[in-house]
């Protein structure tokens, strides 16, 4: 059966569709269409939909007349936003996500009677918008919801406590998702931990030195928590690897940074951990953040960060990086991450970290910081570079290249401030460098071409080249380039478009035997954003 009109759509259809629409735009669209939308509006099992989190006081004591009161009991999402009475009632009966953002503490606390008695009420998302000093009377109150599966509270302050005693029920919470966007203390998070058997997936926003020995209250049976994320960790790596040992064995997804403990930089440690007691991890983010105030100095511990590039974490697939944020001063802020980076080279050297400089640009009065952080990084075995060369000065960024000898492939996220000076001289300096594959992030103008051609000429041992084209009349001049060189491993050119389509392709290849470019046998490929050129060398 074929349809040309929107009104022969089934009544079962529009319900479905009706669903994802917000009551206010529901109304405005379809109510005074005609007799069958209003009474599509009006069926009494129709979920309704409805946000209240842009609306002034006085538009939501309309809405509230309009909408809310008389569909209380078609109402499966309510978003509320303010310091408006919450309008909840044992009436919403077929509600199951409620979202209070802005909400008074005690504005909330006097509807927790009422969503115990909600039988359908399954995600609950909060926004404290006062500073409390107690969440115990919160968590003991939701934990009692009979269906509730995601849980999310956000609070201010680093005041907050939580008094609860550990569970010592057989009265579970169904909990699955839980974001604790507060800071909490580990005995806190631990006890809390207690009442949620079936929780899989952990978010916390920070977590707190405690102050209790774990061990005595320990174990814990989690058995279906899968993911844990922690975005600011302040608990010493002995008492973490304590937690992880009795609570976290199933985990198979590991987030989080931290700054608090170089305990955390010990790379075997992390192996014996991982392999005794985190045997299903697949995925590992974890990040250390150094901040330096003054002196940029190896201490011992930095003789041991190499560690993290052994065949153990390279059979993970989990890589090392060092990202320098220049431009986070004072103080400097060095970060120290292990994760499974999709998007480096194939062409860089797995054993080797990858570096990340941020925000670098030279200036007189930071050229001595600038040459301590690069004494600094070149103490490490580097083999691949990402850095914006938008502002940093020319000769600032030679001196980088010539201060990593292992680097195998680099990534230049601008050349718009790129001046070349003294090229034959640079090459000179540089014509034994190892690097194999080139990415330039930004669109290629025309004066980009003399750049281009510095990097091709400044690597013999070229293999890739990625660059970005706004066109591809732009594509026959980087061949060029390429082929003038005449590189003796040089097999792939990736150009990054806007968008790309089969047309290219054709014109492409008619520029290419047109103008005999290519002497070696060709294949050419695409994807939605790039062409692929490959020699068959």
């Amino acid at each position: 059966m074929s349809y040309t009109r929107i009104e022969d759509l089934s009544n079962e259809i529009f319900y479905e569709i009706f669903e994802y629409i917000e009551c206010n735009y529901l109304y405005q669209a379809f109510s005074n269409l005609n007799a069958r939308f209003k009474m599509l509006l009006d069926y009494p099992f129709l979920s309704l939909r409805m946000n209240l989190s842009a609306q002034s006081e006085c538009e939501i004591q309309k809405y509230r007349t309009r909408f809310i009161m008389p569909n209380k009991h078609r109402i499966a999402s309510l978003d509320l936003h303010g310091s408006s009475s919450l309008p909840i009632d044992s009436s919403f009966t077929r509600l199951h996500s409620l979202i209070c953002n802005q909400v008074p503490h005690h504005q909330f606390v006097s509807i927790l009677p009422i969503l115990t008695y909600l039988p359908r009420l399954s995600s609950i998302n909060v926004h404290f918008s006062n500073e409390i000093v107690n969440l115990t009377e919160i968590y003991q109150s939701l934990f009692l919801l009979p269906c509730l599966t995601k849980l999310e509270l956000s609070a201010k302050g680093y005041s907050l406590t939580m008094t609860l005693l550990m569970n010592q029920s057989e009265r579970y919470s169904t909990i699955k998702h839980l974001v604790m966007n507060h800071p909490c203390k580990l005995e806190e998070l631990i006890i809390l931990l207690s009442y949620v058997p079936s929780l899989r997936h952990l978010t916390c926003m920070e977590l707190c030195e405690h102050d209790q020995v774990i061990p005595q209250i320990m174990p814990l049976k989690l058995m279906n928590l899968r993911s844990m994320t922690i975005h600011t960790c302040n608990v010493d790596f002995n008492q973490f690897e304590i937690f992880i040992q009795h609570v976290c064995k199933q985990l198979r997804y590991l987030c989080m940074t931290t700054s608090h403990d170089i305990s955390y930089l010990d790379a075997n440690r992390w192996e014996r951990l991982i392999s005794q007691y985190l045997s299903s991890l697949r995925i590992l983010k974890f990040t250390y953040d150094e901040y330096f105030y003054q002196k940029i100095e190896l201490a011992s511990y930095h003789d041991l960060l190499n560690q993290f590039t052994t065949p153990f974490w390279l059979i993970q697939g989990w890589l090392f990086c060092i990202i320098v944020d220049i431009d986070y001063w004072p103080p400097i802020k060095i970060s120290y991450s292990i994760d499974r980076d999709k998007n480096r080279s194939v062409y860089s050297d797995p054993t080797g970290i990858n570096l990340t400089i941020d925000h670098l640009y030279f200036a007189a009065s930071r050229e001595n910081l600038v040459d301590k952080i690069f004494s600094f990084i070149c103490k490490f075995s580097i083999t691949h570079l990402h850095i914006d060369c938008q502002k940093l000065f020319y000769p600032k960024f030679i001196q980088l290249l010539q201060m990593l000898p292992n680097l195998k492939s680099l990534t230049i996220t601008s050349l718009s401030y790129f001046k070349l000076k003294n090229i034959e001289y640079v090459q000179s300096q540089l014509d034994n460098n190892q690097i194999a594959s080139v990415e330039i992030q930004s669109f290629m103008e025309e004066n980009d071409l003399e750049k281009i051609q510095f990097f091709i000429n400044l690597c013999p041992s070229m293999e890739f080249l990625q660059v970005k084209c706004k066109n591809i009349f732009n594509i026959s001049s980087v061949l060029q380039c390429i082929l003038s060189k005449n590189l003796a491993k040089f097999s792939y050119l990736s150009l990054w478009l806007p968008l790309t389509n089969d047309k290219m392709i054709k014109e492409l290849r008619e520029i290419v035997n047109q103008e005999q470019l290519l002497a070696h046998e060709y294949r050419i490929t695409r994807t939605s954003d790039r062409i692929y050129v490959q020699l068959k060398l």
